[in-house]
């Protein structure tokens, strides 16, 4: 049997940043994974993931993704690599900023003005000048952010794997955690489907979509949901690169649709939405585009991009979110079971947070609080639960 002081289950964003600050801190670390780093089915494996500002009232977003940010642009310079591409975030909206329906904006757009950050207005022919691929008689609304962007989500947890194995973490690849054998109250050994043991004096279980399944407890709690996504191959491939297409939402909270200027490597502008989306089981249903989200889809960049009306759409997927149903993530020890941890619930919006989430699960992992801590312990949620991350169009704000 392998031992170690943390075992990791996942290594998606969640645990891989985890096992990189608890080595530092000179622990033996464990990391088990079902598949290739990053796994093919897990929402890390994918071109980009948004990283923003703007999170409407929520300050200590804000002020998370303040810190991501500079770590960003750090691990950057320290793997000498583009991880994160600062291109700018645009907020587009088809009513005027006091409208009730842009409550979202407006709340981000006066907390970047109270922590001093320059942003832009833009009237519409500044906005046709600026960004001409977009239909600007159809957002009389638009703000621009120069910080932010977006992180090669899929290349960032590869590169962060490479940089755990050196320092020292043993990454066990092919691995399936699949029984959590407990005794007397304790997690004793984690067995995998592939026929191994493994024990740790904690372990912390971050392996997105299967989380609630291998942790049972939280399944009132956490709840599997599927959203589109779309690849286009775009004609004007100029106009559609930053600066002249940055990050952008468009009426987010009311729609749900964002999207990504022309990805350097992969040659393709990606949109998608940040909805309640479809609950699923992630091993066992189907995570196919359905017909009538491409047409939703062709319908949405026919009115906001008509010049890429007829792009042809070359990749679809479902990328699956591990929501909770609040919104937040969920980062404690067991309150029953001694020896296990939880750092999981990225609810659509982790991988942004990478840069501080290993840093705050490995504080909980040591017994300490974290400055961010508080609101992502463990806790008693229900059906009447308010989804609180205002960017997301949640009729009704309930997951449950």
């Amino acid at each position: 049997m392998k031992t170690f002081d943390f075992l990791i289950v996942g290594a998606g964003i969640f645990g891989i940043s985890t096992a990189i600050e608890l080595s530092k801190r000179k622990y033996s670390v464990g990391v088990l994974n079902p598949d290739t780093i990053p796994h093919h089915l897990a929402a890390s494996t994918d071109i980009s993931k948004a990283v923003r500002l703007e999170y409407g009232s929520d300050r200590e977003y804000f002020e998370m993704t303040e810190i991501c940010i500079d770590r960003w642009r750090e691990w950057n310079d320290f793997f000498q690599t583009p991880l994160y591409h600062e291109v700018g975030f645009l907020m587009l909206g088809r009513d005027s900023l006091d409208s009730p329906g842009h409550s979202f904006e407006k709340a981000s757009i006066e907390l970047l003005h109270e922590k001093g950050y320059s942003t832009e207005m833009l009237q519409h022919d500044e906005l046709r000048k600026r960004f001409p691929i977009i239909n600007h008689s159809l957002y009389p609304f638009a703000h621009y952010n120069p910080v932010g962007g977006y992180v090669e989500s899929g290349k960032v947890v590869a590169t962060l794997a490479n940089h755990a194995l050196q320092l020292g973490v043993k990454i066990h690849s092919q691995e399936t955690a699949q029984e959590l054998r407990v005794e007397s109250g304790r997690l004793t050994t984690i067995k995998t489907r592939e026929g191994e043991s493994f024990s740790a004096g904690l372990t912390i279980i971050s392996a997105g979509t299967s989380t609630p399944f291998l942790v049972p407890d939280l399944r009132p709690y956490m709840k599997i949901t599927g959203h589109p996504v779309f690849h286009i191959a775009p004609p004007e491939i100029d106009r559609c690169k930053a600066p002249w297409l940055p990050v952008f939402t468009a009426d987010i909270s009311n729609t749900g649709w964002y999207g990504f200027p022309l990805h350097p490597v992969q040659g393709v502008v990606k949109m998608a939405k940040h909805t309640k989306g479809m609950e699923l089981h992630p091993w066992h249903d189907d995570r196919t585009i359905t017909d009538a989200e491409v047409d939703e889809f062709k319908n949405f960049r026919r009115e906001s991009f008509p010049s890429l009306a007829n792009a042809p759409l070359v990749y679809t997927r479902r990328c699956l979110y591990t929501d909770t149903l609040d919104g937040h993530f969920w980062i404690d020890h067991h309150p029953e079971v001694n020896g296990l941890a939880v750092s999981s619930g990225g609810s659509g919006h982790g991988m942004k947070m990478g840069p501080i989430i290993g840093e705050m699960t490995a504080d909980i992992a040591e017994g300490k609080t974290h400055r961010f801590s508080a609101r992502y312990r463990w806790r008693e949620l229900d059906a009447h639960t308010i989804q609180a991350e205002e960017a997301r169009f949640v009729e009704n704000r309930k997951l449950g």
